[in-house]
């Protein structure tokens, strides 16, 4: 796999874990509350309302969550395509691209917003939350998920039972990454939620800024592949 965040330094690649994370939880609040009901990441969310929307016989209902759940897998898609050999070799930096890819569809959202349709617009966030949690998975040695908690939390809940009973220095590093990405998601999703009640569709700006930041640490961190040479099997 083409090195990415989980080729940071420690530090920064926590940094980074817990900006995806801030920014997943906002994305989802964000297109929950003012999209219709709509999960951008949460693509388990969207099964269940859609199939119980199809149990009680309303198709209408059912079918405005297709457009996130297919444009998550797209999102999925592009970041495997940006991780392979060829499209790596002459971006000498994917992570990047992929935040700027990120932060242009979020940038379009915000731009064409209120006027364009609920269904493009949480098909837009969910192919950026397909994006973002298909390509920034690691952090350290140990996978987080920055687009729901569900993992996260046995990981977590996983890492404190090793660390108690055996005494694990490792699992109790694991614990503290992890409890700062389920409590940046949570963070996220409050603000998401708060700042999409009281500024409507306009708070998509906070979420632009938040892959820019990403870049911006991206292009400062020295841990990052930067050429062929550096990338190695998945």
């Amino acid at each position: 796999m083409i090195a990415n965040a989980e080729r940071l330094d420690p530090t920064r690649g926590l940094q980074i874990a817990v900006a995806m994370s801030f920014l997943g939880g906002f994305l989802d609040a964000y297109s929950y509350v003012g999209w219709g009901g709509v999960f951008a990441g949460a693509q388990s969310g969207n099964v269940i309302l859609m199939t119980i929307s199809i149990a009680q016989g309303h198709w209408l209902a059912a079918t405005r969550h297709l457009p996130s759940i297919l444009a998550f897998g797209l999102g999925v898609v592009a970041s495997q395509l940006l991780k392979m050999q060829r499209p790596a070799s002459f971006l000498r930096r994917p992570d990047i691209a992929v935040l700027a890819l990120e932060a242009t569809a979020l940038l379009v959202i915000a731009l064409l917003s209120p006027p364009t349709p609920a269904s493009l617009v949480t098909a837009v966030l969910a192919f950026a939350a397909g994006l973002q949690l298909s390509y920034f998975g690691r952090v350290h040695a140990w996978t987080y998920n920055s687009t729901m908690t569900t993992g996260n939390l046995r990981n977590l809940i996983e890492a404190i039972t090793s660390m108690v009973f055996h005494r694990d220095g490792a699992a109790q590093k694991q614990a503290i990454a992890l409890s700062m990405t389920i409590a940046a998601f949570a963070a996220g999703a409050g603000i998401g939620g708060l700042t999409t009640y009281r500024f409507q569709s306009h708070a998509i700006w906070m979420a632009v800024l938040v892959p820019a930041l990403g870049i911006c640490m991206l292009s400062t961190s020295k841990g990052s592949a930067r050429s062929k040479r550096d990338s190695s099997p998945e």
